[in-house]
C-alpha cells in the first residue's frame, strides 16, 4: 500500500469564523520521501500540495503541543455533545 494514499469524495473542509470554506483536502499520498495533499485554496485553486520530511517534522512538533493534544483526548465528549444537542426551536409566527 506504499504510494496509495487516502481519498475522500467530498472532502475535509477548513471554514472560517463566519463558516465560509477556506480549504479543502481530498487526499494524502506518499510519493518517495514525500507526502502530496490533493486540495484546494479558497475554493478556487485545485493544486497538489508537497510536503518535505523535513515540513512533516515541524508540523509533529506543532501539533504535540498541550492545545492539539488535549482537543484530541475531548473529540469523545465533543462528539456525544453533538449527538445529544436538541434541535433549537424556531420561533412561532
Amino acid at each position: 500500500m506504499i504510494g496509495q494514499g487516502v481519498i475522500m469524495k467530498n472532502g475535509v473542509r477548513v471554514v472560517n469564523e463566519d463558516g465560509e470554506v477556506i480549504a479543502a483536502f481530498y487526499s494524502v499520498k506518499r510519493e518517495g520521501d514525500k507526502l502530496v495533499v490533493d486540495g484546494k485554496a479558497l475554493d478556487v485553486m485545485r493544486m497538489d500540495m508537497i510536503f518535505t520530511s523535513e515540513e512533516i517534522f515541524k508540523a509533529i512538533r506543532m501539533a504535540l503541543c498541550w492545545s492539539v493534544i488535549s482537543y484530541v483526548l475531548l473529540l469523545p465528549c465533543f462528539g456525544l455533545k453533538q449527538i445529544f444537542r436538541r434541535p433549537s426551536k424556531a420561533p412561532s409566527e
